[in-house]
């Protein structure tokens, strides 16, 4: 009896731990039009801790959920951010401050609490939170008299993602927009709210607008272009073509797409909090690759100068061509490191795939280019040996073919004439 009547209690308990959390109190609603965020908030009446209640929800697909309070732009406003935990059931909750059109940063100014009903379950996300004393912050606040109060939302690209770090780097949005609340509506008893009963009568969607984020596969195809596509060829076109002049021309072409990805590069590490301060070794290993490359086309010109002027090689050939091979090896290295950094670490495989097959296109080229230069520094060894000795090499010493099995057995039999001296007049 003293079991079964512990078990009842612990029961209720939970039964109204539960209710306590998720309530039918009063708030204000927000569904955004393409039905996959939804919001609802309760101010508490007359409660001098300045505490809100509210609960978000979205799609398990889309790598994260956001809420902003304050603002309908990111800057001086409250975001929450929330992900699948590395459970994949669970949710991580991150509070963040917005401070521009970048990646908000996550802060421990804001203290917040994950109630029940948080969880990841039949393909939606949902937050219920009790944030302490979140009227106001640093660069903002919320007005509970406010019937236009502003907010907005966003979504993560669809993408597996998992992270139980509240500062966690994520992708850009991939859907954002603003609405505003009326405030008024929003006032109750101390509760996470109900999202189905909350009150969206005075709720206007400002905006919606899909986001396109190109910068970062643009970045990657400059680079990826100039490094195993244009730069291989020019190699082929000296090697195997002999056409130092097209060979410059690629070369500047290189030059030209490595600087559009290096532009779209130092543009894309002011987006995230993972790159804002620019020392990853993607990003520091980049600026030198990009030095020792534009360093490279200089040398290879000042060469060429030289060359055309005295048609004499200088030590500039070594120099501009142990560079290019440096630039196009690190160059190759540098994106292995870079799909990481973006947060897109499988497709180093399709790179280690395209690499294969550039160097399996151009390795038999190269070979043949290889043994022709040997056979050419045999001649030109025979000549040299014919010069300075003013004698030519028996054939088993020159390297050469020899005539040492010619078939000797068809030449034709010439009769031979007499030899007998003749006797003098």
């Amino acid at each position: 009896m003293v079991r079964l009547r512990a078990a009842v209690l612990a029961s209720l308990a939970v039964l109204f731990s539960t209710t306590s959390a998720i309530s039918t109190t009063s708030a204000a609603g927000f569904l955004s039009e393409d039905g996959t965020v939804g919001f609802a908030l309760n101010v508490p009446q007359a409660d001098d801790d300045n505490d809100l209640y509210f609960t978000f929800n979205g799609p398990s697909s889309s790598s994260w959920i956001a809420v902003g309070m304050g603002s309908s732009q990111m800057d001086n406003s409250l975001i929450f951010m929330m992900y699948a935990d590395s459970t994949g059931t669970n949710i991580t909750l991150s509070p963040r401050y917005g401070g521009g059109n970048y990646e908000p940063e996550h802060t421990k100014d804001v203290i917040v609490h994950v109630m029940p009903g948080s969880q990841v379950v039949n393909g939606r996300m949902t937050a219920n939170v009790r944030c302490e004393q979140c009227l106001t912050w640093p660069g903002g606040s919320v007005d509970t008299a406010n019937t236009k109060a502003p907010f907005m939302f966003a979504r993560g690209p669809e993408q597996d993602f998992t992270s139980n770090s509240v500062s966690a780097s994520v992708k850009r949005h991939a859907h954002y927009g603003s609405f505003t609340l009326d405030l008024t509506k929003a006032l109750g008893t101390k509760a996470v709210p109900n999202a189905d009963y909350a009150d969206s009568a005075g709720t206007v969607q400002l905006s919606a607008k899909d986001d396109k984020d190109l910068a970062p596969p643009f970045h990657a195809f400059f680079m990826l272009f100039a490094f195993v596509g244009v730069m291989p060829i020019g190699v082929l076109i000296l090697r195997i073509l002999d056409r130092p002049k097209w060979h410059g021309i690629n070369q500047a072409i290189s030059v030209l797409l490595a600087l559009a990805g290096v532009g779209l590069g130092f543009y894309i590490g002011t987006l995230y909090q993972r790159t804002r301060s620019f020392t990853s070794a993607h990003q520091i290993f980049g600026i030198i690759i990009m030095a020792m490359l534009i360093g490279e086309l200089i040398v290879g010109f000042l060469h060429h100068r030289m060359y055309m002027l005295t048609r004499i090689p200088t030590i500039l050939t070594k120099i501009h061509i142990w560079i290019g091979r440096v630039v196009i090896s690190c160059g190759i290295a540098n994106g292995f490191l870079g799909f990481p950094l973006a947060l897109n670490r499988k497709y180093n495989w399709a790179l280690l795939i395209l690499v294969g097959l550039v160097l399996g296109v151009a390795a038999p080229f190269l070979f043949w280019r290889y043994r022709r230069n040997i056979q050419k520094k045999r001649t030109a060894s025979g000549v040299r040996h014919m010069e300075d000795t003013g004698y030519e090499d028996q054939p088993w010493n020159s390297g050469m073919p020899t005539h040492s099995f010619t078939d000797l057995r068809h030449m034709q039999n010439y009769p031979l004439q007499n030899t007998k001296p003749q006797q003098g007049r």
